[in-house]
């Protein structure tokens, strides 16, 4: 669709309403303009809420990839608080050994 609109005094446009229904825009959308090579890109802004849903597709298929030990560590600490975690950690007969090495430090 080629669509030829005016830049107003004030540098804005108006979009004629066949590409406002082109794109299934309403008022108060945000667009994006990319420029290209060829000219300027003009296409509807994702929602909030597909922000979202691509941000927890993006996260559920990086969950995908990680190791079955990353994985089994993951199911373990599902819904620990930080205190929990810690805890467990700062219990862990290496992190002991690590913190006596390294500072000096004695644990009981």
């Amino acid at each position: 669709m080629r669509v030829i609109t005016t830049l107003s005094k004030g540098y804005q446009i108006t979009l004629p309403s066949a590409l406002r229904k082109a794109l299934k825009l309403e008022s108060g959308d945000e667009i994006v303009l990319e420029q290209c090579r060829d000219g300027i890109l003009l296409k509807k802004a994702l929602t909030r809420e597909e922000k979202v849903r691509r941000s927890f597709a993006e996260l559920a298929k990086w969950r995908e990839s990680l190791p079955d030990e990353v994985k089994e560590n993951i199911k373990k600490h599902a819904g620990w608080t930080v205190n929990q975690y810690h805890e467990y950690y700062d219990n862990l007969p290496e992190t002991k050994t690590y913190l006596e090495e390294k500072y000096g430090v004695k644990t009981a």
